[in-house]
């Protein structure tokens, strides 16, 4: 009798520390205070993403990469986008020595404002090019689409890397 009830006993149990687990792994208010903590911190790093065409008038999108040193949690601030029509998102694309990493997509807000969070590989501090496009999502992790923000940094980069070109695809 004791064997069966312990048998009966686990499995709930195991549901009921999942279904834990999944309300902390999902909860926004949580990760958004997460994000404004990394914005505010003294210690963060934080990069500008310039927009892909060199000379923009105001008003044009713009946005910033920020980290804190021994974190995982990388913060993209996007502001001045355009509405994304139909199944359009604007792309954050992160790149570090092992390639590639889509690290999320966003709509922006009524203000033009987005914000992606990411608290996985690629460790901020190994990241040196960030790059945020418009386009449908497709689960690529190569970017693609309409180039908006492009960051590159060659003195955090390996010696062969190079800025991604959009033209090539490479």
């Amino acid at each position: 009798m004791t064997r069966r009830l312990v048998l009966a006993l686990v499995p709930v149990v195991a549901v009921a520390w999942l279904g834990f687990r999944a309300v902390q792994a999902f909860d926004q208010d949580r990760h958004a205070a997460e994000a404004a903590a990394v914005l505010a911190a003294p210690d963060k790093v934080s990069h500008e993403l310039p927009p892909v065409q060199a000379a923009s008038p105001p008003g044009t999108p713009g946005g910033q990469f920020a980290y804190r040193p021994g974190t995982w949690l990388s913060v993209v601030n996007l502001q001045n986008l355009e509405p994304a029509a139909g199944d359009e998102r604007y792309l954050v694309f992160v790149r570090n020595w092992a390639g590639w990493t889509l690290a999320g997509a966003a709509r922006p807000g009524a203000d033009g404002t987005a914000q992606v969070r990411s608290g996985a590989e690629p460790r901020p501090p190994t990241i040196y090019e960030v790059i945020v496009t418009r386009a449908v999502d497709d689960a690529t992790s190569i970017p693609h689409g309409q180039p908006v923000l492009q960051w590159f940094d060659a003195s955090l980069a390996p010696p062969m890397a190079r800025r991604f070109d959009f033209a090539r695809g490479v």
